[in-house]
Formats: structure tokens, C-alpha cells, sequence
């Protein structure tokens, strides 16, 4: 029995009947290598112009001394005899010559099907650009090139569009790392393609899930101007975007939000708004400014007469902001325009024309100014404009 147990170890392919007895010796030559297939294998020696490994098969196979000059110095002196390694076969033992076989080719082939199995996964990884070319970038996946065309490219990288020569649009990626998707492998025909707006769709959406289920009405949060519309802009605050409408943008009313905003800003919003079924969220700059109407009171007084400027005409009337306190607007009903009777307040202001107005209200709790144009000259206000005059004068 010790001399059958000592020939199974010399030949691990070998196979005991219940017996005990060894059936075959020669059963090892039912395994012969073919060319093109792939073996594990133990090294068996390492020499300065080649490496013996055992693949399971009577003679070793060799890996040729000018794939040897392939291989870095790293890999090389960490090999080692007794190491389980994978192998390529070059040349099988049924040509009636020696075996050879390649490691770098079996690594290859390891990194092809790697590349298919993220693929399948849809797994999300990161690798260097190496090279830029016409249609796209190259980029490291392992030891591959995967190729990423301009087409998928994260938009948010700025392009320079005054170069007409695309290839050197993405210069400035040359050398970067970048997050990327696998979206097609074929070995045979030697491509691999990547996205990287495919991964950061997933990204995105990955955020976009953590932002939903831990955001809060008031939370203040640090975000970017992605778009502008006349109705308001639009902020990506980590995965997803929020409306601050134009209301909620400055205390100062604001027409467009081209006046205060622009895309790519970087700008602290307070969550003013959440309906996480529609996955809609209102944001505001308003409320992270000082508000001017908390001190109201030591700016202005019921009766006096300021300037302002018109801001807004309606068909009810116009809407007009203080000099003095510019973030403020207070309204002017149509019967307030003049003693005369008006029909259209166009008829008698226009956007930005500067007025003399009389504050006949002040309500800070709805924070609501009611003006007049034609109280301004009226005589029973005469005295107290005389003693804002003297008060005023006297401060100075």
C-alpha cells in the first residue's frame, strides 16, 4: 500500500480501485495538453532562461526564456517554486515536442473573462486614462485598454469647445482616474468598450436613494446650479435635483435667476419643500439671508415719504422696492397710482422708473407695504412730514 499511496502522489491524475491497487499507471496519458487551452499548474523550477511548471501531464511544460524578458522584475522575484499558477498552452504535448506554455497569455485571457463577468454584474470601477485619441479616451481596466468614446463621456467635463480638433478636447482627462462601467467585451475582435456616464448614472442613483431617505425640511445642504429656467433654478444637491424657485432666491425680487445665479455655482440651499413620492424637492437661498423685515421698525414709519423704484406692473397695480431698503417691495393699487382715474398702470409708470411714494402701511407679520403715488402730496400729511424733516436733519 505505501508503494501505490507514493506512485498516486507522483501522479495526482491517477485513480485507485477498491481494491487499492493503482489501475493505471499510463491512465495519465488520457490527459494531453492541447494548444489553446488553459491549465493550472505548479512551478517546478526557475531558471534564468526558463520556467518548468506541471500541469498534471508526464513532462513539465516550459515557459520560453523571451516571455521571461516580458514579465516585470516585481513578478519575477516574487515566483517562486511550488507556486499554483495559471498557464496558457502554446504548443500542446501532441506535436511530438516539448510543451510550451505561457503565463501572459493565460493572465490575459484571466483579464477577458474578468471583464466579462463586471460586465454581466454591472459592477462600477475605476481606472486611469492612458491615451487620447479621435473618438475618445483610452482607459486602464486591470492589465486591458478599455476604450471610452466621447459619446460616453460625463458631460460635466469641460470641453474646450474652441479647438475644432476633438481629439484634443480631452486633453486635460490624460492621466486622470475615472469611474467607469464595462458595456461590451469581445475578445475575439479585441474590444472593450467602457461608459462613464453609465457608472455615474449609477452613482447618481445610489445617491440619489441615501439623499431621499435621510434629507429633512430645514436641513441645509451645499449643492451646484445644474440649469436655469424662468421659472426658477435647478441645484444638485448629491444625486438629485431641487427647484429653488425664483421667490425663494433673494429677498429681492427676482425676474430671472440669470440676476443672481449661474450655472456650475456652488451654492448652500435650505430644504423648503419635500414630497418624496414624486421625488420633488423645494429648495431656497431666501432663507439662509438675513430677513429684512426682521428689523423693519428701525427703517421705516407709516406716513413717511421715500424713493423707490418700479419693479413690477400689473393690471391691480405695481410693485416698487425702497432705496433705502432695496430687498424690500412694497404694492401701489391701481386707485393709489393718481387722483385721476386709471385704467392701466402702464399709462402711468413703467419697469424701472424711479418714484416718490408715500408708506401708508406696514405689516410686518404678513410683510406687506402699502404705498401711494398720490398721497404724496396730500395736506394732511404735511405735518408729519415736517417733523421726519427735522428729525432727519437733526440726526445728521
Amino acid at each position: 500500500m505505501k508503494e501505490t499511496f507514493a506512485k498516486q502522489e507522483a501522479n495526482p491524475l491517477a485513480t485507485i480501485d477498491t481494491n487499492g491497487d493503482l489501475t493505471s499507471v499510463d491512465s495519465i496519458d488520457l490527459f494531453v495538453p492541447k494548444r489553446d487551452e488553459i491549465h493550472s499548474g505548479t512551478i517546478v523550477q526557475i531558471s534564468d532562461d526558463q520556467i518548468l511548471i506541471d500541469i498534471g501531464y508526464k513532462s513539465e511544460g516550459t515557459v520560453p526564456q523571451h516571455e521571461l524578458s516580458k514579465l516585470s522584475d516585481s513578478v519575477m522575484q516574487k515566483m517562486k517554486v511550488g507556486d499554483q499558477v495559471m498557464t496558457y498552452v502554446l504548443r500542446g504535448a501532441d506535436q511530438d515536442k516539448p510543451m510550451i506554455l505561457s503565463l501572459l497569455k493565460a493572465q490575459e485571457l484571466q483579464e477577458w473573462e474578468q471583464a466579462k463577468q463586471q460586465m454581466i454584474a454591472k459592477s462600477i470601477h475605476n481606472g486611469h486614462v492612458l491615451e487620447i485619441n479621435k473618438g475618445g479616451v483610452i482607459v486602464e481596466v486591470g492589465n486591458l485598454r478599455g476604450f471610452l468614446p466621447s459619446s460616453c463621456i460625463n458631460l460635466e467635463h469641460n470641453i474646450n469647445k474652441k479647438n475644432t480638433n476633438s481629439q484634443n478636447n480631452w486633453n486635460h482627462l490624460l492621466g486622470q482616474k475615472i469611474t467607469y462601467k464595462i458595456i461590451e467585451v469581445s475578445q475575439k475582435r479585441n474590444k472593450l468598450i467602457v461608459s462613464e456616464r453609465a457608472a455615474q448614472k449609477e452613482v447618481q442613483k445610489s445617491k440619489r436613494e441615501h439623499l431621499l431617505s435621510t434629507i429633512q425640511i430645514s436641513q441645509v445642504l451645499s449643492g451646484t446650479v445644474v440649469s436655469l429656467e424662468k421659472f426658477g433654478a435647478f441645484v444638485d444637491i448629491g444625486g438629485i435635483d431641487g427647484l429653488v424657485h425664483n421667490s425663494e432666491i433673494s429677498w429681492k425680487r427676482v425676474s430671472h435667476p440669470s440676476e443672481a445665479l449661474k450655472v456650475g455655482q456652488t451654492v448652500n440651499v435650505a430644504i423648503l419643500t419635500l414630497d418624496l413620492e414624486r421625488s420633488r424637492i423645494g429648495l431656497s437661498l431666501k432663507a439662509l439671508q438675513q430677513n429684512p423685515w426682521d428689523n423693519i421698525q428701525d427703517i421705516l414709519i407709516e406716513g413717511q415719504l421715500a424713493y423707490a423704484t418700479v419693479t413690477n406692473v400689473t393690471k391691480f397695480g405695481i410693485f416698487a422696492s425702497l432705496k433705502d431698503c432695496p430687498t424690500i417691495e412694497g404694492f401701489v393699487h391701481i386707485t393709489e397710482l393718481s387722483d385721476d382715474i386709471v385704467k392701466n398702470p402702464k399709462e402711468v409708470v413703467t419697469i424701472g422708473e424711479e418714484v416718490i411714494v408715500r408708506i401708508m402701511s406696514i405689516d410686518k407679520t404678513r410683510q406687506r407695504l402699502r404705498l401711494s403715488i398720490k398721497e404724496v402730496v396730500e395736506d394732511r400729511f404735511e405735518d408729519s412730514d415736517y417733523f421726519l424733516y427735522l428729525e432727519k436733519s437733526l440726526s445728521n
